[in-house]
């Protein structure tokens, strides 16, 4: 079954940005009448600012790491989906202009199919990752792993969609979502260039037709998909041999197909007079 793949959240970061930057930052957002919300010394920063425009468009802004601790030039981080940029180019044009250096830290990828989350199964290459489950949803890695390299979550995004958005759509959905931090940071101007590998990670199959696999083999099958046993190696090495071809999804190839294109509207929000 084709999958189609799309980026959700995306992170970068500026280097060397003055705290009065991150003000203008704040001051300007207050006068374009934007909603914001500012968090002082919480979590991982500083500073933290959550910038809203109308219902849907968000930018959550992030001041000087806690480990940095001398000189008066800090990181910014900003987080938010990729088209959302589009809506604050104007807003962090002035960050660009001070800072000396723009990273990509990290995205998360998401591989859709259109079928029920039954059918979808992914199974971690190394056997020290535990599945956990909230309501449908299958996670693999903690909550706070959250922003962790190879995260991952399956999960029903019709429901979500419904349940979140309101948006009612006439067929399955289910989604494959995986964290994707590189453990260097990559210059953003050159993230086009560094496609997520992680094949590595997760060996990934949809099963159109569960009657063409012997009843033992689908039954571990659905065990593995839903964390109930893993089996050993050997087994889990039987188990992607039988779901290789015709079912399975190769993250690599579908990330690799259309990275360049995934990476165009955030980078040219943000490197547009770079």
């Amino acid at each position: 079954m084709k999958a189609s793949v799309s980026i959700d959240k995306f992170v970068m970061e500026y280097k060397d940005v003055p705290l009065g930057a991150y003000y203008g930052l704040m001051r300007d957002a207050a006068m374009n009448g934007f909603q914001i919300k500012e968090t002082v010394y919480w979590g991982d920063y500083c500073y933290e600012l959550h910038i809203r425009k109308g219902n849907r468009a968000y930018l959550h802004v992030f001041y000087k790491n806690f480990r940095e601790t001398e000189g008066h030039l800090h990181t910014l981080r900003l987080e938010t989906h990729p088209e959302h940029y589009l809506h604050f180019r104007e807003l962090v044009e002035p960050i660009r202009k001070v800072a000396s250096r723009i990273y990509f830290v990290g995205c998360d990828v998401a591989y859709d199919v259109r079928t029920s989350l039954e059918n979808v199964v992914v199974i971690p290459m190394h056997g020290r990752r535990k599945m956990t489950h909230e309501g449908t949803t299958r996670y693999f890695g903690l909550p706070h792993q959250r922003k962790t390299n190879g995260y991952c979550r399956i999960y029903d995004k019709r429901l979500e969609l419904w349940e979140k958005q309101g948006i009612a759509i006439d067929h399955e959905l289910s989604r494959m979502e995986i964290v994707y931090k590189p453990d260097q940071k990559i210059l953003l101007s050159d993230v086009g260039r560094y496609p997520p590998e992680q094949n590595d990670k997760y060996f990934a199959a949809v099963v159109t037709d569960w009657d063409t696999l012997p009843r033992k083999r689908a039954e571990q099958i659905r065990n593995m998909r839903d964390g109930v046993k893993m089996y050993d190696r050997r087994m889990r090495t039987v188990v992607k041999e039988t779901l290789a071809n015709p079912y399975h999804v190769d993250f690599n190839r579908l990330a690799r197909e259309q990275w360049v294109s995934l990476v165009e509207v955030p980078c040219a929000a943000l490197l547009r007079a770079a």
